[in-house]
């Protein structure tokens, strides 16, 4: 196989280019890692010192001091008093009732009921009447207007304490 006098020229040129190029590129690497390891023996000689004399403090290079972690957290529980009956409540507009009416089946009617969200402590009142039908998995069903004064719509149902 012959080659040309263009490709051989190429390949003359792409060899100096290498020969030259490729010594300053691993001078420039190790004179890297030549200054990473003065460091590092700084740093090992800093620790050393700090446990010759026994007490391991620890060593902030900058910036606002860390935060002590001590493992736990503060967590926001809604105020609840559970002295009552705990239901599952849903909303229905009662044929277009008086805003402040519920149905509570275990409660007598025509009583002031004190309802509890339990997700969010959020409390409101509502008197008993009484209701034929009620929502698949509800024990208890409060007017849209009560129901939103504990929570969205979309949340239903809710878990609730009832009290009276």
């Amino acid at each position: 196989m012959f080659l040309s006098t263009f490709e051989r020229r190429r390949i003359v040129i792409a060899a100096l280019l290498t020969t030259l190029v490729l010594p300053f590129v691993l001078l420039n690497r190790s004179d890297d890692k030549v200054t990473d390891s003065t460091e590092v023996a700084t740093t090992t000689t800093q620790l050393e010192q700090a446990s010759e004399d026994g007490s391991l403090e620890p060593i902030i290079l900058g910036g606002p001091s860390p935060i002590v972690q001590d493992g736990s957290a503060q967590i926001a529980y809604p105020a609840s008093s559970l002295t009552g009956v705990q239901a599952i409540a849903s909303f229905s507009n009662f044929d277009n009732a008086p805003e402040i009416v519920c149905y509570m089946p275990q409660a007598p009617l025509g009583i002031k009921i004190s309802v509890q969200n339990l997700n969010n402590g959020r409390t409101a009142t509502c008197t008993n009447v009484f209701r034929t039908t009620m929502p698949s998995g509800a024990s208890m069903l409060l007017h849209t207007k009560v129901f939103e004064s504990l929570a969205n719509l979309v949340d239903a149902p809710i878990p609730v304490t009832v009290s009276w």
